[in-house]
């Protein structure tokens, strides 16, 4: 589980930002908090603000440090780290690193990552294992090639590897390229355990086709049918198919102005993918009928539920942490409430999976439903550009107290000043 990510001088985001999933000595809504000894982590958070306040910003920069990562042995010599996009409104800050940090458990065991880079090389890199109530050193990377190593026993598994990194690659990756015992289970982590998504229909759709493709056992087809029906969507069965398409028929598809475009036979390799979905309805003599429709012909809200159902499962099953940008895109909001309530449920996700999203939805800023510190803001500073993030936590709102309607009125920042006199003239 993630319980804290921290981000600095990335894109609007100058300062430093903290998102913790640490949750308070708040005593309200126990069931959307897991408990490991002395750790409280909350299984969901949401993030609110203005347009351009910066929300998708934050979702970036998890994009961003955990692309590097996962990208880090794949990269060339020499190679930018395109991910990292310092703040641009300082012209100190464009020179400084990005830094990010990741606190989080993994196997039973608490960690501490991070890495600060420029868009040329690794800066500093660090990981920390809590073994005890006190953090255990693994390495520390200073000034791009200086390692430091606080035990034997990394010493002597890890300073031969030294050799093998670039000032352009964390060490992190490559230690596990050669099958480090000691950062397998971090690494493993990032590489499985953590992802972010865009409620873009085309997008969350092509990250599903895998999940979707590998459904032999049908158990993602009963998954998303119960999904539907407990969303009030009325599909009662689906027909997924796929198949691999040679370059030459792919060809035929495309314009031919793109055709230079297009890999040669030996690096393609794309699928054909078509989706009916199943509609039982009654017919004029009060009798059953299936009818088939594509799946681009039903509404944004479906079909993005409907892409975003093997993600939820594979959450739920395998505790993930889900990060999701404008979760309700094309959702009623009461589907982000329902959403929502699936991860704070003990007996829908028993794996411990996490949810992140942004959203505009205010109906689910209720503390009948979530706890305080589940809530969290984005404010940008109009003078500086600047983006800041803080928690509902810190204006200790009353238990009972309507805080949408306090967040509406602006007592908690994170709203648009809309002109009143408007002369656009």
């Amino acid at each position: 589980m993630l319980l804290q990510f921290q981000v600095e001088n990335f894109k609007s985001i100058k300062d430093s930002a903290v998102l913790s999933m640490e949750a308070s000595s708040d005593k309200e809504h126990p069931e959307n908090v897991v408990v490991f000894g002395k750790d409280k982590v909350l299984k969901s958070a949401a993030v609110f603000g203005a347009n351009a306040a910066g929300k998708s910003n934050l979702f970036m920069a998890f994009t961003a440090a955990i692309m590097i990562i996962r990208k880090s042995n794949l990269r060339q010599i020499g190679e930018p780290l395109f991910e990292v996009v310092p703040f641009k409104f300082d012209k100190d800050a464009i020179n400084k690193p990005t830094k990010f940090e990741f606190v989080f458990r993994a196997n039973e065991k608490k960690y501490v990552y991070g890495f600060s880079a420029t868009k040329q090389k690794i800066i500093d890199e660090y990981l920390f294992v809590y073994k005890t109530a006190k953090p255990t050193t693994v390495f520390v990377r200073a000034n791009t090639d200086d390692y430091k190593y606080y035990s034997v026993a990394a010493t002597k598994e890890l300073k031969p590897i030294e050799i093998r990194n670039a000032e352009n690659k964390l060490f992190l990756a490559t230690a596990g390229a050669w099958n480090s015992e000691m950062v397998k289970e971090p690494l493993s982590w990032f590489m499985t355990k953590i992802d972010t998504y865009l409620t873009d229909f085309n997008t969350l759709f092509n990250q599903s086709i895998p999940y979707f493709d590998a459904d032999s056992d049908g158990s993602l087809k009963h998954f998303t049918g119960r999904l539907m029906r407990e969303a009030d969507i009325h599909i009662d069965d689906y027909i997924f198919e796929s198949k691999d398409i040679s370059r030459e028929s792919y060809m035929q598809l495309i314009p031919p102005a793109l055709e230079g475009l297009i890999p040669t036979t030996a690096e393609f390799q794309t699928k054909s993918v078509s989706v009916k979905t199943l509609h039982r309805v009654s017919n004029d003599n009060q009798t059953n009928e299936t009818f088939a429709l594509s799946l681009n012909e039903e509404s944004e809200g479906t079909k993005n539920l409907f892409a975003l159902s093997p993600v939820l499962k594979s959450a739920f099953e395998n505790g993930r942490i889900i990060c999701v940008d404008e979760l309700d895109t094309s959702l009623h909001p009461a589907l982000i409430t329902f959403l929502v309530g699936l991860f704070n449920n003990s007996q829908v996700n028993k794996a411990n999976a996490q949810l992140i999203f942004s959203t505009h939805s205010t109906e689910i800023l209720s503390l009948k439903e979530m706890r305080r510190d589940q809530f969290y803001f984005v404010e940008k500073d109009r003078n500086t550009g600047s983006s800041q993030l803080y928690s509902l936590d810190e204006f200790s709102p009353r238990i009972g107290e309507d805080i949408r309607k306090a967040y509406l009125v602006g007592r908690y920042g994170a709203v648009p000043e809309v002109g009143e006199d408007v002369d656009l003239w």
